[in-house]
């Protein structure tokens, strides 16, 4: 994950905001469907949806706005990022 690019779903997945929270998921037919990853809290909902609205944010620039402006500690910060980084590590975001 590179913090200094901006990132957006990888071809295939759609998110899905869903009464506990979200779905980001991919579905065409191809290799191993369907892959679904739940976004349990609304606060990473919220998250996803601002890059998702905002294809130019980098992920540093979302992570340090957010680090900001809710006084995230140091482990809410590493849950945030770790989130990002799955995300990231099994395909679902690509960089642009």
């Amino acid at each position: 994950m590179d913090l200094t690019k901006s990132y957006r779903p990888a071809r295939g997945f759609s998110f899905r905001r869903e009464s506990f929270g979200g779905i980001l998921y991919h579905y065409e037919g191809l290799r191993p469907d369907p892959r679904i990853y739940f976004v349990e809290t609304p606060f990473l909902v919220a998250l996803l949806e601002v890059l998702l609205e905002h294809p130019e944010t980098t992920l540093g620039d979302l992570f340090s706005a957010v680090r900001e402006q809710f006084s995230l500690s140091a482990r809410q910060a590493g849950e945030v990022e770790q989130f990002f980084a799955t995300l990231t590590r099994r395909g679902a975001l690509v960089a642009q």
